[in-house]
């Protein structure tokens, strides 16, 4: 007997459906080519973090890492646990905005749920399934037509990435100054809000009337433009739709304050002698690099991130590395409750 797929009908129209969930299309993928590839990425990135933890370490006492680690204030620890929980419903808040623009209705009960298991999959699991792929997933398993379910989760992704970008830029250019002299900080600062700007202004305008003629190209590279078309057409599904984008956008710059906020009680329960108002540049920008897919789970990125930022405020090697660790050891507890769901999902 031949059971129907979820989503297979949407708005009277049958449409294509995902050949299962993302977590379990490996041995369906064809041939072993494509499964020795993500062996070998996983391979590279697991050089890469082993070759930055032992480039960061070489220079640290461990024993002031785990003396740090084992002095902090555990209360303030867990409250910057709960603040990620909020974190959490404030994600599930723009994603169902979004979804509702394809006419999807979900419980933020279900949305929470997927989060859970998309964290899961984002800090415990070293492969290439990300938490966005299960998003996906979950999105198409709603309602969602295939495209608009990967659609829907890329403009979730592209309005954090944008409330990122202008929280770090804005940092830069407002802080009254930095404790050492960053080469074109204020020009940085100016590319990154300048372009936040075009990007909110593309996305908040009208949609334009279509072209009679072959569009030009923006550059002159194909694979440039191909991204860049992937993300004109994924922005421009959602154009028009200012209440849904704004309120997307509002919930996003919450979330990144949420976030500053919750780094910033880790890193008072070391007792970091940084103000509160620079973590709005430090965390940011951290975040930033951590984006870079070039290691495992941001393994060796995070602690070399947080070294340099924090350095620049004096704070040393041993507790920029614990800082780093203890954050990264509250995304794990995320992770685990993460997988606990996942294990009882259907």
């Amino acid at each position: 007997m031949r059971h129907a797929s979820p989503a297979t009908e949407r708005n009277g129209v049958e449409t294509a459906a995902p050949p299962g969930p993302p977590w379990r299309q490996g041995a369906a993928d064809g041939s072993g080519r494509g499964r020795v590839s993500r062996r070998v990425l996983i391979a590279a990135k697991l050089v890469v973090s082993c070759a930055l933890i032992a480039l960061i370490l070489r220079g640290t006492d461990v024993g002031e890492v785990l003396a740090a680690i084992k002095g902090a204030d555990l209360r303030l620890v867990l409250l910057s646990l709960c603040l990620y929980f909020v974190g959490y419903g404030i994600t599930v808040g723009r994603w169902r905005i979004l979804l509702g623009t394809q006419r999807v209705k979900a419980s933020m009960s279900v949305l929470v749920r997927s989060y859970m298991v998309a964290v899961f999959f984002n800090n415990l699991l070293p492969s290439t399934i990300g938490g966005d792929a299960i998003r996906v997933y979950d999105s198409w398993r709603l309602g969602c037509g295939k495209t608009e379910a990967v659609v829907v989760i890329f403009m979730d992704r592209f309005i954090g990435l944008l409330s990122i970008v202008l929280f770090a830029s804005v940092g830069l250019a407002l802080l009254p100054e930095l404790p050492v002299d960053v080469p074109m900080a204020q020009a940085a600062a100016s590319l990154g809000i300048g372009g936040v700007a075009l990007m909110l202004w593309f996305m908040f305008s009208p949609a334009p009337r279509p072209a009679t003629g072959p569009a030009r190209p923006l550059v002159p590279f194909p694979l440039v433009q191909r991204a860049l078309g992937r993300v004109r057409e994924a922005v421009s599904s959602f154009r028009g739709k200012r209440g849904a984008l704004g309120g997307a956008l509002a919930l996003s710059l919450l979330l990144q304050v949420n976030v500053v906020i919750a780094y910033y009680l880790l890193a008072q329960s070391l007792g970091l002698p940084v103000p509160f108002l620079n973590y709005f540049l430090i965390i940011p920008a951290a975040l930033l690099v951590l984006m870079a897919p070039v290691s495992i789970n941001g393994i060796g990125l995070r602690e070399g991130a947080f070294v340099f930022f924090l350095g620049l405020y004096g704070i040393g090697r041993a507790e920029a590395v614990a800082f780093a660790w203890i954050a990264y050891g509250v995304l794990l507890i995320q992770g685990v409750l993460g997988g606990l769901v996942y294990a009882f999902r259907r």
